[in-house]
């Protein structure tokens, strides 16, 4: 199959190199992920074990006294171009009955940005809310 076969809907869907690649291979995401913030009450730490470029996911919620493991999920993974063997980006949902959580990432200089969008669904009236935090792989 040639470019001009495949359907696009712009240039970057067949292929470019106009954009620098800022991701990591795949080997060094793979491990557990350390929140820069030792005050969050958000994601405290997770854990990405990646397998026939599989992105498999574990996330711990930060408690008052400890932590609350989410489980294991599987998660998308994405690359800054579609030619690229680099990770730039990944997404994985949870769904923990009473709130649905989205997990957003993108890695830059070595730093994971985990977005979180966390949505509640047992009729509680608290608001939808949106958090950032950085990470860094413990080593």
């Amino acid at each position: 199959m040639t470019s001009k076969d495949l359907l696009f809907t712009k240039a970057d869907d067949i292929a470019t190199q106009a954009y620098p690649e800022w991701g990591i291979e795949t080997e060094a995401l793979q491990g557990t992920w350390n929140n820069v913030n030792m005050l969050t009450g958000q994601i405290s730490r997770i854990e990405i074990i990646l397998s026939e470029d599989k992105l498999t996911l574990n996330c711990f919620g930060k408690l008052e006294t400890g932590e609350m493991e989410w489980g294991f999920v599987n998660g998308d993974i994405f690359s800054s171009k579609v030619t690229s063997k680099v990770i730039e980006a990944f997404w994985a949902e949870y769904d923990f009955g009473f709130m649905e959580t989205k997990i957003v990432a993108n890695i830059k200089y070595g730093v994971m940005v985990i977005q979180a969008f966390n949505t509640f669904k047992d009729g509680s009236d608290r608001n939808n809310y949106f958090s950032r935090e950085f990470f860094v792989i413990k080593r």
